[in-house]
């Protein structure tokens, strides 16, 4: 299959990805599954340039503006020229994106160079339209502009230059504003942040069977040429350094290994449970954090998975048995069931409340987060979030704790949600998180020793967006 059919396929998949609302790696595995004839070398380099495009979705379109001039009738379509744009983006400024492609490139049509032979692929689809040194003295002009910016982040007047650094970024102009107010009080570069989310994300997975050692997995992963290393901060989390199908492996199938970023790894290690420790996941989804919470605590005490989604909480049922956990009670959470409810105030050692949120934390990953958030469904969730937080409090006894987390990285959904709860709920306190990291020897960049709350960044941590707060109840 030629390249520029291949690249047909990602425009494809482009298309109906945005007249969608599902996640855009399922529509990818639906449309493959219906093209058995597409390879395995070429879905890698469908799905691997898919996903780039996505991220830089809003800075190709922007280039294509300027390159264009609009006066002249051109017989190309605009979607398939920011297509090609994304690519030579890349090919200019993030040659590392696409290392990946590149190999596979080579593999796939036997040439010495994949870049090369990617990057005349694409001048010669587009030369009628421009030069390949013009587009290049597009970008290196607008990312001298964006270097500037970011260089004089905390100061008054960086910030002329806003609209054309969104798009830089390829991010809502809403987003960033939100955080150029935000984040530099806290030491942290907002546009560094948001320039983070153009590249992919790590793969990462947990040892989730009590006998297994992270070393023998490491090992024998390493045996049939996976290559990966222990996580940073995790004691029990493995980072590849590619993208891997592990889903046919025997360690996947028999729930040796589960896959978790490090980010939501964390977030359960800062609940700090304790054996025979009763601990309600108050919005547990599919049960990834439950399924940690019983491996740390040897699957003694209780935990209940709390959900108002039936068919998650299956899921989740199947992946605890197979796991070979007791421990892990389910919980729908609906009126009806409210009679039936496991739910009792007052009682549980810690509540966790991993809220639904906006999940631009995962914009690496899931890019079309970036572009479902609106200012109106920001104030929604947040809303949400509070009334959530406030509710599921309620379940945690004296002495015990509440912990409060978000894939998000909107202050709006964190840190202004936190100190609402605080304000308005005198019976918790601020609880240090690092006393519960201290128990695993992490040490965490950006964590003051006293702070109950901590942003997860992917620029500084290498892992999802994610925010963490704890807080204690008094007696």
């Amino acid at each position: 299959m030629k390249l520029e059919t291949l690249l047909e396929h990602c425009l494809d998949l482009t298309n109906i990805i945005l007249k969608s609302s599902a996640p855009s790696d399922s529509i990818a595995s639906e449309y493959f599954r219906k093209k058995k004839y597409i390879g395995s070398k070429e879905r890698k380099i469908i799905s691997e340039i898919l996903f780039i495009h996505l991220r830089f979705l809003e800075f190709s379109s922007f280039i294509t503006k300027i390159i264009l001039d609009n006066s002249i009738k051109q017989d190309i379509e605009t979607d398939k020229l920011n297509l090609l744009v994304t690519l030579l983006i890349n090919i200019v400024l993030y040659p590392n994106n696409l290392t990946s492609i590149t190999s596979t490139i080579e593999k796939l049509y036997i040439v010495s160079n994949g870049l090369e032979h990617l990057q005349k692929n694409i001048i010669d689809q587009t030369k009628r339209f421009f030069s390949f040194d013009k587009i290049r003295n597009i970008l290196f002009d607008l990312d001298e502009k964006y270097r500037t910016v970011k260089r004089l982040f905390k100061s008054s007047d960086e910030h002329e230059q806003r609209y054309e650094v969104s798009k830089r970024l390829s991010i809502p102009d809403f987003v960033l504003e939100s955080w150029v107010r935000f984040y530099p009080k806290i030491d942290i570069n907002p546009y560094e942040l948001a320039e983070s989310l153009l590249y992919p994300s790590q793969f990462t997975i947990r040892v989730n069977k009590l006998n297994f050692t992270r070393e023998k997995i490491i090992a024998d992963f390493e045996k049939i040429g996976y290559q990966s290393y222990p996580t940073k901060y995790s004691p029990y989390g493995i980072t590849f350094s590619e993208r891997v199908n592990i889903m046919q492996h025997p360690f996947y199938r028999n729930r040796v290994v589960e896959i978790q970023d490090e980010g939501s790894q964390l977030i359960c290690l800062a609940c700090n449970p304790q054996k025979n420790q009763k601990i309600l996941d108050a919005c547990a989804g599919a049960g990834g954090k439950s399924l940690f919470l019983a491996f740390i605590m040897e699957d003694t005490g209780t935990i209940i998975a709390n959900d108002v989604s039936l068919p998650k909480l299956k899921e989740l049922h199947i992946r605890a048995r197979l796991s070979g956990f007791r421990s892990i009670k389910t919980n729908i959470f609906t009126s009806k069931a409210q009679k039936k409810s496991l739910l009792k105030e007052n009682f549980f050692d810690i509540v966790l409340v991993d809220a639904p949120c906006s999940g631009i934390g995962t914009a690496r990953r899931n890019p079309m987060h970036k572009w479902w958030l609106s200012p109106k469904k920001l104030y929604k969730l947040a809303s949400k979030q509070y009334e959530m937080l406030r509710f599921y409090s309620r379940f945690v006894k004296p002495n015990g704790y509440l912990v409060y987390a978000t894939c998000s990285l909107m202050p709006e959904e964190n840190q202004f949600v936190a100190e609402k709860f605080l304000g308005e709920n005198h019976n918790f306190a601020p609880e240090p998180l690092s006393l519960a990291f201290n128990a695993y020897n992490i040490d965490l960049p950006t964590l003051e020793p006293s702070s109950h709350q901590i942003n997860l960044f992917p620029h500084i941590h290498s892992t999802d967006g994610f925010y963490i707060a704890k807080f204690k109840r008094a007696t």
